[in-house]
């Protein structure tokens, strides 16, 4: 169920920040918010956090990240 929750996260980590790029608001305040707590709760490094965001990373990749990260 873990993996579960750990997708539907990284969907609307995705979701929200597309909302912030369309609506033209990704400030660097606007995605240290949205970016730093989702980087510091999976121990991934700003690089790897905006592969992610910005649907650049595999899922396979993205599975081995975070679980092997995760809390």
């Amino acid at each position: 169920m873990a993996d579960v929750n750990i997708l539907k996260e990284i969907g609307e980590f995705q979701e929200n920040y597309a909302k912030l790029v369309a609506a033209k608001k990704l400030t660097k305040k606007a995605m240290c918010d949205l970016c730093v707590p989702f980087r510091d709760k999976y121990k991934l490094t700003d690089s790897q956090t905006l592969r992610i965001a910005r649907k650049e990373m595999d899922i396979s990749e993205m599975a081995t990240l975070l679980t092997l990260n995760a809390d």
